[in-house]
Parts: structure tokens; sequence; C-alpha cells
């Protein structure tokens, strides 16, 4: 089931915590990104501490479950959409090809360390909507982290852009990296 940005609110933070309940203690041994069909990644996305992903970001467990986020617009709404498959389940096909990264070097120490917990960033896309994430940060056991956002890179840094995604695999840049519509920087 796919939960979208502005039907998780801050205040409402029940689908939050479950999400933190469901992943927590479970580790990520698989990853995945969706790419328009037809292309393979990085296809001129970054791809060092930081990738560039054009669709979407799944992330498989040990336990079987699996995690998928995307970005997600409806009119002015822009945030990122979670879409939680437990052991078995089946969830809603994304429109892209999945290419395996797991064997890329910048995801070898995240592979097999246990969740400990989520954060996730919000913010006001636009004027008239609701508050919601636009970035989830991932903590592990051994204290690394890995935040999956909103945005792209223009060569300078890190900017917003609602129709694509940044995986940080950087503590430090995912500290550094902050847009004006949200008072935490994507690491919550």
């Amino acid at each position: 089931m796919i939960i979208h940005p502005w039907d998780i609110q801050e205040g409402n933070s029940v689908i939050i915590a479950e999400l933190r309940r469901s992943l927590a203690g479970d580790a990520v041994i698989n990853v995945r990104y969706i790419v328009p069909k037809e292309e393979r990644w990085p296809e001129g996305h970054r791809a060092d501490r930081v990738h560039e992903v054009d669709m979407a970001v799944e992330l498989q467990m040990e336990s079987g479950s699996a995690l998928i986020l995307s970005w997600d617009m409806d009119g002015l709404n822009e945030g990122i959409a979670a879409d939680f498959r437990g052991p078995g389940e089946e969830g809603a096909n994304l429109p892209g090809d999945p290419i395996d990264v797991s064997d890329h070097i910048d995801w070898e120490e995240f592979l097999g360390v246990s969740i400990v917990s989520i954060n996730a960033a919000w913010h006001v896309p636009n004027e008239g909507c609701p508050e919601m994430p636009w970035s989830y940060h991932f903590m592990f056991s051994d204290d690394s982290s890995v935040t999956i956002a909103l945005g792209g890179d223009n060569g300078v840094g890190l900017r917003y852009i609602p129709d694509a995604l940044v995986v940080i695999l950087d503590k430090e840049m995912a500290a550094t990296y902050k847009i004006p519509a949200s008072s935490t920087p994507s690491c919550g």
C-alpha cells in the first residue's frame, strides 16, 4: 500500500511510528534504484556518496520485507511516498526498471547492518499545502546513516527538485542539505 506524503502529516506520527516499528532491528540486504525504462544507472547521474535517482529507491530487508520510497506529486503537493511491503506481500508496480546497486562501493558499509531508527524531515511544499515528508533518514546500529530525499545535484551541490531523489550516504552531506521550505536539514 502506497502512503502518499500528504497523508503523513507531522502532527499525525502514527504512520512514521509504524514504519519505525516495522523496520527496527531489520537489515538492508539489497538495494535497487528504479529508473526510466530502457535506462541504466548512473546514466550521467552523480554516483559518489550522493546518488541521483530518477524514480524510486527500493530497500529489501533481511526479513523479506521491502520499503520503496518514491517522489510523489499531486498538484502543488510534493513529497516522498512510502510503500512498505511485508514478507511475501505484493505492491504497486513502478513504471520503471529496477537496477540492483547493492554491489556499489557506497552501499557496502550499510548492507547487513540493523536499522535502529528512521526520521522524516518535513516541509510545506507550497502555500496552502499541509506539511509532509521530503526526506527520510535511516540510522543504523553501527552509527552510520543513509538519507533519501527529494533533490538532485547541479554540479555545485544539492538542490531541491520535487521529481527526483538523492540518496545521501554521507552524514555530513545529509546534515548540510537544506531546502527553503523546511526548517530542518535532510537528516531531520
